[in-house]
């Protein structure tokens, strides 16, 4: 469950990645959203080291909504890809 609250925006990219292996182009949107995610968990991290909050545990519920909002993003970036790809062929 943790893997899902935290972390599916970032399954998004490898899991396109894996299903189309066999092909030439990937697209860089996919990409481009799961390093932005990660860059914001860092600076999540690294606000969470200097900024105290009243319970540690807003910064889970920040990262629960940063998750949402690229997880959001990665499938349309997903689905945009696949729509240019299939323009292109």
């Amino acid at each position: 469950m943790a893997l899902i609250a935290y972390g599916s925006g970032l399954l998004l990219w490898p899991l396109r990645r894996w299903l189309t292996r066999k092909q030439k182009t990937q697209g860089r949107a996919p990409a481009f959203i799961f390093f932005a995610q990660l860059a914001a968990y860092i600076v999540v991290a690294c606000l969470s080291c200097f900024v105290q909050l009243e319970h540690f545990y807003y910064w889970f519920i920040f990262l629960v909504m940063l998750n949402i909002v690229f997880t959001l993003a990665g499938i349309a970036a997903w689905i945009c890809e696949a729509l240019h790809e299939s323009r292109k062929a």
